[in-house]
């Protein structure tokens, strides 16, 4: 094993420079969500299978896949390279990805996110210790530690480097989850200015415009850049999701399903996490806004059962929960319930957040579904000021706060859907969604004059797509 610098001074211990310039290759198709990258790392590993980067690499992937069968292929990798390190034949920046491999297969998420921190102050060109810490910032709901890592490193890339517009991508949804639209904004265009295929760039101004309520400007600026984005891995379909809210919004159901029905669900053999959370959170929406889901639920689950095991991801798996509480009967919902008990007992990272908030979470969720509204919205209200621990962004977690509502309107405690509505409109005064709830909250506390209005407001709000 020989030691070598790639172009940004960055030391790996490899067999031979070749397996250095196609690591470099690999990080640049990881940070673009490119699908070459599995193929990548393979080939990599053919040619230089004692590479400790690539083989932490191999161990990191299947890490962030979230599947409970591919913990112990991470472990194994982890205490192989543990091994090796010992022998003291890797350097400095290596030996702390293997340690931080170790502990997020130990589940200590918090001592991992650290190591990849510290990585980053003596290497703040390493995209791989950047974007993982970046990927459990966001799944802690913290947006603001996920703005403050890029913007530690950013002064030291140069705009002239190959990768410079994914940092910006990255900085630019860090912004955005931090209420900094403006930003966001300038930074996500000038991302995909320098680099049109960067889609987590492109799904940051998406973000912005979801966040602001500028549904067709959304519905434009995604169709404009879908030529582009479109070649992305399984992302790709996070994306199509933004084009089905932006759809959801606006009264077109319609165009909402047909791309549900066309692209949400056309690959759920991958076992990609994020198609299954795409497709469960957009049916649950729909169905609070009054539309007929049919079989749709029940096309989901089979990929919802194979992850019952997992525990991984709180956010994520409370997606499958919708899943199987909507379309698997009381006996899957118990199961899952279960296995949520015995996570919410390991003591690890995120098993600590299951313990707070997913459990309640979860529970909220299946009264609502089994016609216990009462009970539902007792529990969502309790915890509605704890539900960013589960991680995800602020448009996924909204969610949590219309099923809230709904809990409270179903449960009949008018005063409190009043006030509920009042703060979202605040938040949302586009949302014709949340002016009816308002209206009829407005009409069941006899304040009539007021509900006419919220009525007649909701009404204007994009008046030719209706129910």
């Amino acid at each position: 094993m020989n030691t070598f610098q790639d172009d940004n001074g960055l030391e790996y211990s490899a067999s031979t420079r070749n397996s250095v310039t196609r690591f470099d290759e690999l990080v640049s198709s990881f940070m673009g969500y490119r699908p070459e990258a599995g193929r990548q790392l393979k080939a990599l590993l053919e040619a230089d299978s004692d590479m400790p980067m690539a083989l932490c690499m191999k161990g990191y992937f299947a890490k962030m896949m979230g599947l409970r069968k591919l913990h112990g292929r991470a472990q194994g990798l982890a205490d192989q390279l543990s091994a090796d390190n010992r022998a003291d034949t890797f350097n400095h920046r290596e030996s702390l990805h293997v340690e931080a491999l170790g502990a997020w297969c130990s589940g200590d998420l918090d001592r991992t996110v650290r190591i990849w921190e510290d990585i980053l102050l003596r290497y703040p060109q390493d995209c791989i210790a950047l974007r993982l810490a970046y990927f459990n910032h966001f799944y802690s709901g913290d947006g603001r530690r996920m703005r403050d890592s890029v913007a530690r490193v950013l002064p030291f890339w140069e705009p002239s480097h190959p990768r410079y517009g994914y940092i910006l991508g990255l900085y630019a949804f860090a912004l955005e989850e931090c209420g900094e639209y403006a930003l966001a904004e300038r930074h996500g265009r000038q991302a995909v200015e320098i680099n049109p295929t960067d889609a987590w760039a492109v799904h940051a101004v998406a973000h912005v415009m979801e966040a602001q309520e500028r549904h067709q400007e959304g519905i434009d600026w995604l169709a404009g850049l879908e030529p582009h984005w479109s070649t992305a891995n399984n992302f790709r379909f996070h994306l199509y999701w933004h084009q089905c809210l932006y759809h959801l919004d606006k009264g077109e159901y319609d165009a909402a399903l047909d791309i549900h029905d066309r692209l949400l669900v056309s690959d759920l053999d991958s076992d990609f996490y994020l198609d299954l959370c795409n497709a469960a959170s957009l049916l649950w929406r729909l169905e609070l806004h009054g539309v007929e889901i049919e079989g749709r639920w029940e096309v989901l689950l089979e990929a919802a059962r194979r992850r019952i095991e997992d525990r991984d991801l709180v956010f994520a798996s409370l997606h499958y929960l919708m899943v199987l509480i909507a379309a698997g009967g009381r006996k899957s919902g118990d199961a899952w319930m279960d296995n949520f008990r015995q996570w919410a007992a390991s003591g690890d990272t995120q098993g600590r957040v299951m313990l707070r908030v997913g459990t309640a979470l979860a529970t909220a969720m299946r009264d609502l579904r089994q016609g216990r509204p009462d009970r539902a919205y007792e529990t969502f209200s309790r915890i509605r000021y704890e539900v960013d621990l589960i991680g995800g962004s602020v448009a996924q977690r909204d969610l949590f706060g219309m099923l809230l509502i709904e809990a409270a309107s179903r449960a009949e405690c008018h005063h409190e859907t009043r006030a509920l509505c009042a703060e979202r409109v605040a938040l949302r005064p586009r949302s014709r969604w949340t002016w009816l709830r308002y209206s009829q909250a407005l009409h069941a506390t006899r304040d009539r004059v007021r509900a006419k209005e919220a009525a007649d407001h909701a009404m204007r709000l994009h008046p030719d797509h209706h129910r």
